[in-house]
């Protein structure tokens, strides 16, 4: 039955009738229809910005800890570079105080030598380009001590372009004068050097006739390396 023959059967004023019925069950339906998915959108939304508030806290709360940790690690790289510094210089300065110990140990129980002088710790510091500071202890190698004396002649053997050349104290600019002693345990010596420009120093050497008072008791000669002798930098 089509639409015009069911029109002639109800009549015009009924199919009007008829229409707007199914015309507003239709919009009703169309509401109701709309207003179910409204509702579903709604809790989908309220369950994503739940889910999403959920995971925002979750976020910063391990953005925190993660903060916190990085604060941690931070602090205690510090504490551990500090304690590995303080280790550090602990052991430099025991390895100073046995240094000392065992130069004492000579000093006041040295080994067995019939010789009155030895020389101990020589250390050559750059100070500039052509200026050295020679440093050394003296001191007694005998177990009984008296009062020693004397002068300490310092050379410098080495090549200066190509050639060989000796420079001795007391000729200057190298060292005005030999070095003067007097002592019965030990004496430190600090002086400074002036090399000629160009020179290549090899070897340094110490000599000197030891007195007990005015009488000649012995005669000393040490030599050795210049790069053994020479040292890092200046303390």
């Amino acid at each position: 039955m089509t639409t015009d023959q069911l029109k002639q059967i109800v009549g015009n004023y009924k199919w009007t009738f008829i229409v707007a019925i199914a015309l507003s069950a239709m919009v009703i339906f169309g509401y109701q229809l709309a207003r179910v998915v409204d509702q579903g959108d709604s809790k989908k939304v309220a369950a994503q910005n739940e889910t999403i508030a959920i995971l925002s806290n979750e976020n910063n709360t391990l953005t925190t800890r993660v903060n916190q940790l990085e604060v941690a690690l931070e602090l205690a790289k510090r504490e551990t570079d500090s304690m590995t510094k303080k280790v550090s210089e602990q052991k430099r300065e025991l390895e100073a105080q046995q240094e000392l110990l065992t130069f004492y140990e000579r000093v006041m129980a040295p080994e067995k030598s019939e010789a009155m002088l030895a020389i101990e710790g020589v250390e050559v510091f750059k100070i500039d380009k052509n200026r050295f500071q020679l440093r050394m202890v003296l001191l007694q190698s005998r177990q009984q001590k008296t009062v020693i004396n004397g002068n300490l002649k310092v050379s410098l053997q080495g090549t200066k372009e190509g050639r060989e050349l000796r420079l001795i104290s007391g000729e200057a600019p190298f060292l005005s004068e030999d070095i003067k002693y007097r002592f019965r345990f030990f004496q430190a010596i600090n002086v400074e050097i002036v090399l000629p420009e160009g020179f290549e120093p090899d070897t340094i050497l110490f000599s000197s006739s030891v007195y007990q008072y005015k009488t000649r008791k012995e005669t000393f000669e040490l030599s050795l390396p210049w790069e053994q002798a020479l040292a890092v930098e200046l303390e």
